[in-house]
């Protein structure tokens, strides 16, 4: 029995003389994979910690009225940092104060680099609708009609319908802004936007 283990221990001291040099190589590796994963996750961490700073600034900035710094922080992100989240946010800043100064065609082109960067479904949607107002003000009312009907799920944002019912009355198409503002009023708004459009529907019955 012994002579059998001593066998088996012999087989495994050779077998791991012959393979200690891929075992060590296996194990640094492994550490390294493991290390260079949580450096990366802690460098990930430290740069959003920075850019959460970086963009509670732009805030401060924009209350301050330096819309200028806004403006450069968000042309910075937008090169640096295309899908984060705070590029996103700036964006909007960045396309508001566009807007203020009826530079419309820069804030269509804010608007349209977080919708097709970002990946918050939330502030896409929020731009896109921000883009369909504004082109509507722009007297665009068949494009602003094309872009909310090419987005998937307009039809379960009563916002967008009622931005639809806004183009229509535009159009002198009375039955179809009715249609659009009772959809969208059967729907989730808040009070305030549930008295807006019920005051557009009664001053058009």
């Amino acid at each position: 029995m012994s002579r059998q283990y001593n066998e088996d221990e012999d087989k495994l001291i050779t077998w791991f003389k012959e393979n200690i040099k891929n075992i060590v190589y296996g194990v640094i590796i492994g550490l390294s994979l493991i290390l260079s994963f949580q450096y990366y996750e802690n460098s990930k961490s430290n740069k959003q910690y920075e850019l959460s700073l970086e963009y509670q600034n732009v805030i401060d900035q924009y209350e301050d009225s330096n819309y200028k710094e806004v403006i450069i922080v968000s042309e910075k992100f937008k090169k640096n940092y295309p899908t984060n989240i705070y590029t996103a946010m700036i964006g909007l800043y960045e396309a508001k104060i566009h807007h203020e100064n009826k530079e419309y065609n820069k804030s269509l082109n804010a608007l349209d680099f977080i919708i097709n960067n970002s990946q918050s479904k939330e502030i896409i949607t929020i731009a896109q609708i921000r883009y369909a107002r504004l082109l509507v003000l722009m007297n665009e009312q068949k494009n602003a009609k094309i872009f909310i009907m090419s987005i998937p799920y307009y039809k379960n944002n009563p916002l967008m319908i009622e931005i639809l019912g806004d183009i229509e009355y535009h159009g002198n198409n009375i039955i179809g802004a009715k249609k659009y503002y009772e959809s969208s009023l059967s729907q989730n708004l808040t009070p305030n936007k549930r008295k807006i459009i019920e005051n557009k529907l009664n001053s058009i019955n």
